[in-house]
């Protein structure tokens, strides 16, 4: 094999390219590169911390709302059982209504009215 001038002349302007273009092309390439992928990750970090944020907001919001679930739960005003009306007793007032004058019929309203009254100042 016959190596002559040239052939190293021309490996020699090879590394001398070479060298100059990382220099030059890709170390600035990199270094962009590389400052992008950590204002990414920067990114990440903040995205992250908002998420982890978010969720202990969703649990102290939630824990919130078992407290006024078992406030309101405990604290509810008292209602006797018979205050509910049955559909029997729907049909007793009806039979009832039609017995009464409309005089009879003021003076119950009223007194259910108060009696009603009188229950609601009691409650807290």
């Amino acid at each position: 094999m016959n190596i002559n001038a040239t052939i190293v002349i021309q490996a020699f302007n090879f590394f001398i390219v070479y060298w100059m273009v990382r220099i030059f092309l890709f170390k600035p390439i990199i270094a962009i590169i590389e400052h992008e992928n950590t204002e990414e990750q920067g990114l990440l970090d903040i995205i992250n911390q908002q998420q982890k944020s978010l969720e202990i907001q969703e649990k102290e919001r939630q824990r919130h709302w078992y407290i006024c679930q078992e406030y309101f739960n405990t604290h509810q005003p008292y209602r006797p059982v018979d205050f509910f009306f049955t559909p029997e007793k729907i049909d007793t007032i009806a039979k009832i209504t039609h017995e009464l004058s409309p005089d009879d019929i003021v003076q119950i309203t009223a007194d259910v009215y108060k009696r009603l009254e009188e229950t609601i100042k009691h409650v807290h």
